[in-house]
């Protein structure tokens, strides 16, 4: 039986929550290679989240992680060298999610990049007058890497396999919680190496 559609944007809204939970964007802004900013939250290094929505052949892909899997560092960039670090990362994950998130060749699907972003905790709850404590915190700062994908493709993915190479282009990237909603399933994984295989059936 087909997932009520509200019902179904409830699952996708749950299994998203973290990436949500983000600063507002600022609409008609393309953020590509900024950085945001959010209150502060869970955050585990070598750990990412991935989820994936299907209704019909049409979908959408949102994956995030602490930044010291992907780009290297969590600061917020500042100086050139690390300006261009992040860029050069942040460019890497746009090209490489076709490959960490491998549909059945069969369905002829096509990503788009909706987002990919880094986003900087805010510490707006600790503020101080004391200038070295204002330099800890600085120091200290997390921030996560995001990025949203739109897929169309050529039919639903129901009955096909879903191939995750996440550490073949993140290698810090230790473990991905995957979560997976499709008109008439849903499924999870937690992907710890390359070539891990999901049926969607």
């Amino acid at each position: 039986m087909k997932l009520n559609v509200g019902v179904k944007m409830v699952g996708i809204a749950l299994l998203m929550v973290s990436s949500l939970a983000m600063a507002h964007e600022h609409k008609g802004h393309d953020h590509g290679h900024g950085a945001k900013r959010r209150q502060h939250g869970a955050h585990q290094h070598g750990a990412a989240n991935l989820a994936i929505a299907f209704e019909g052949a049409k979908g959408k892909i949102e994956f995030k992680s602490p930044s010291d899997g992907v780009i290297g560092f969590e600061h917020e960039a500042k100086s050139d060298k690390d300006k261009a670090t992040q860029q050069t990362q942040l460019a890497k994950l746009e090209t490489a999610m076709p490959e960490m998130v491998a549909f059945d060749a069969s369905l002829g699907c096509k990503l788009t990049k909706v987002k990919v972003d880094v986003v900087v905790e805010s510490h707006d709850e600790e503020k101080t007058t004391d200038s070295k404590k204002k330099s800890k915190h600085n120091h200290a700062a997390h921030s996560d890497t995001v990025a949203e994908f739109d897929v169309a493709c050529d039919k639903n993915p129901e009955g096909t396999e879903v191939v995750f190479n996440v550490q073949q282009h993140f290698p810090k990237v230790k473990n991905v919680s995957v979560q997976v909603i499709t008109d008439n399933l849903q499924k999870a994984i937690s992907v710890k190496k390359n070539a891990t295989k999901l049926v969607l059936k």
